[in-house]
This record gives structure tokens, sequence and C-alpha cells, in this order.
């Protein structure tokens, strides 16, 4: 942070931002997110000491974004384990015994989920029952976990290094933009490898780098389906190896980039000379559009279809203001989110919501939850309540579930 402290009032009760500076170095997520919507990111990155003590706004977990992390962290784990002990495939004399240290696949899944759930610990919008039904949803895809784990293992081949230097860099102490991981990437191969351009500002970690006498490749491992992205991602991992000059000091060209999914493999050819200078230059323009919307007082908004899975959109204006009301269902079509002002009780658990801003849809509401009261007067986003087909009802009606969320606003014009 500046000396110059910048705010953002979001509107929302206890929740205040704190604005970050643009970082010491762009990743290529970070420049994604940001590209994507730059309030998006920097309220990902802001501080809420109303809230919480953590950096940025809490994020709701969702399952298929967990168990891609255990997957990918159980990976990372045992190709570290295996590099180490100069095993060199799954099938390896020594791999077996590697693996029976490890405890196995699926308890190397079960540590991986673990670590990811203790993260949550002092996240304001996940509590007890919520962590529970996650962990236990999890837990019954750990067998899945270990099918995908052993389908990328399958394939791999690692090269043995000559530098004498540990494979292990556990995902807790690894830092791609840290002097302590800064090193030349001899022949051999190197997982989680980090790399960075500090010309450009850029930085990132490559899951797996295998370097020859005179060519390279590089391998990142997929947990979703195919998309172009992947292949964007791994051509901007293209430019950090080739500018980055401790780690590749003898700028070895790359031969070969390969997004491993869980099945099957996609390579595609490295980018040439002439086509990383165009990379470059473009990076470089990116980085300085990045740098300018963080360091806005306002950070602007880009609503569409990515808001519905946004994790900051109960704090963002701009998606209440342009999100209809009862139209913005979520992917599923069975939840949706609401913005409006709470009017009569009109049963046990019911109330009547007026629709914000005035002359939008009203909503009946009933809360599933006991103990759960509504105030009347009292102004509320819902995130994620559940959508009746009422046949009683004739206006949009839906349920407060242990699913949703509610967020007291304290200003309409945010």
């Amino acid at each position: 942070m500046t000396g110059n402290q910048r705010t953002f009032d979001t509107g929302v009760a206890q929740s205040i931002a704190r604005l970050p500076d643009p970082p010491r170095y762009w990743s290529y997520s970070s420049l994604k997110e940001v590209e994507t919507c730059p309030r998006r990111y920097v309220l990902g990155h802001a501080l809420f000491p109303d809230l919480w003590d953590g950096i940025g706004y809490p994020q709701l977990p969702y399952q298929a974004a967990l168990f891609g992390s255990v997957v990918h962290d159980s990976l990372a784990r045992i190709i570290a384990a295996l590099a180490q002990a100069g095993c060199f495939a799954t099938n390896s004399p020594g791999a077996v015994s590697v693996l029976r240290e490890l405890g196995g696949y699926s308890e190397v899944a079960r540590e991986a989920l673990g670590r990811r759930l203790r993260k949550m610990e002092g996240n304001p919008r996940v509590d007890a029952d919520r962590l529970t039904r996650i962990q236990e949803q999890l837990e019954a895809r750990i067998p899945e976990a270990r099918t995908e784990i052993q389908g990328y293992l399958q394939r791999l081949v690692l090269v043995p290094r000559g530098d004498g230097l540990p494979a292990v860099r556990t995902l807790e102490t690894a830092n791609p933009a840290g002097p302590d991981s800064r090193r030349t990437m001899g022949p051999g191969s190197h997982p989680e490898a980090p790399l960075r351009a500090d010309s450009l500002r850029l930085a990132g970690r490559v899951d797996l780098l295998t370097v020859s006498a005179d060519l390279a490749d590089i391998a990142d491992h997929k947990t979703g389906a195919e998309d172009p992205s992947h292949f964007e991602q791994l051509r901007l991992y293209a430019l950090l190896w080739d500018q980055d000059n401790v780690a590749n000091p003898a700028h070895v060209p790359l031969a070969r980039l390969v997004a491993s999914y869980p099945t099957h493999d996609v390579a595609i050819p490295a980018p040439d000379k002439e086509e990383l200078r165009g990379l470059a230059e473009s990076t470089a323009v990116r980085v300085a559009a990045a740098d300018h919307e963080v360091a806005a007082d306002r950070p602007s908004a880009t609503t569409g279809e990515h808001c519905k899975m946004c994790g900051v959109r109960s704090i963002c204006h701009d998606y209440w203001q342009k999100a209809p009301i009862g139209q913005n269902l979520l992917p599923d079509d069975d939840w949706l989110d609401y913005d409006g002002v709470v009017g009569e009780q009109v049963g046990a658990r019911s109330w009547q919501l007026r629709g914000w801003p005035k002359g939008s849809p009203g909503l009946l509401l009933r809360v599933a939850l006991s103990g759960r009261a509504l105030t009347s007067g009292q102004h509320l986003r819902l995130l994620n309540v559940r959508r009746d087909d009422d046949p009683e009802v004739q206006e949009l009606a839906a349920t407060f579930t242990a699913s949703s969320e509610a967020f007291v606003v304290t200003s309409e014009t945010a």
C-alpha cells in the first residue's frame, strides 16, 4: 500500500474496501481477471478491515473449483516427491516406495483437501455447517480425484537432473516472484518451476519444465475441459522462459507446450522469435492497462455472463443495476439473486419483499432456517435463493436456504 490510502465504499455493511496498489509482478491469471472485470480483481485483493483480517473480499468456495485444486495440488506433491527420489515415472524402481511413504494417492488427495479447507478458517462467508457440507461432498469425490491423478501420472516421464538441488517445492513456500526461488534451470525436469520476466513485471509457476541440452518443454496440468485460454497461458509461459535471464541464462529455446488433461495431452508448437517479440510487446501494453485500472480511485466494473459466478457480486452496485430482477438466474436456473426491501411478514417464515429499484418485481421469500428473521424496511441483497414453482403464488417466490446469503445495503448509490 502507498502512503495515500484509497478507499471505496461498496454500499454494503462492513464492506468499505482499502484499495490495493498494482502488484509488483503480474501473472497470467491476474491479468486475465483484471481484463475480465477490474472491480472483481481490485475487490478480490483489497482489505476489508471491518469484515475480516484476510486479504481480499472473502470468497465463497465452489465445489468444482475446489476439486480441481485438490487434484492439482496432489499432482504437484507427487511429482515433486518422485523427482526428489530420482524416479522418472510411476513404474520406475522406487516409485512404489515413494507413493507408499506419501500414503498413497487417496491420502495425498485427502491431505490436499484438508489444506484447502484450513485456508477457509476465519472466512465470514463460510460457517461451520457450510464447511462441513463442502468437506463431506469433496471427501465423497476422493476416488474420482484418485482416478484423475493416476491418469496424469501414467503419462508422466521425468528427466534426471544434474544440479543436485532438491526438486521439492511446497505449495506453501513456492513463490514465482520471490528471491529465494531464483536459480538456473539446467538439464532435467523441474516441477513447480518459478519463472519471472523483470522487464515485463510478469511472473508465473510452470507445473513441469523439462530442459535438455538444447531444447525445453513446458507442461501445464488442467483439470477442466479443453479451453483456448489454456494455450494462451502456455504461450505466456513461453514468453517467461524466453525472458527469464536467471532461470534460462543460455536462452534455451522451447520445443513444445503441452496442456495435460486427465485422459490426454494436447501439444502446440512453441512461439518463434518473432511471435515472442510480438507477445512481449502486447504483454507490456496489457500490464500498463492493468496498472491503470488498479490505480483508479473507483474500480470500473464490466458486467456480463461472468457476473453470475463472481465472488464479489454481492458488493458490486453495477451488477445489481444491470441484472434484471428475477431474471438474473444462476447457471442451473433453479437459483437466483434478488435485490429488495423487506416488507410485511405474511407467514411464520415468509416475508414480502419489494424489488429495488422501485417498480421492480416483488418477491415472496420463505426462510427455511429456524431462527432466521428478517427486519421490515431493511434493504437486502440475496444470493443463491432457491426459486419456487408454486401454482398458488402468482408472483416470484423463492426460499432462503442454508446455501443462501443476505447482505445489508447501506447505500443505493455506491
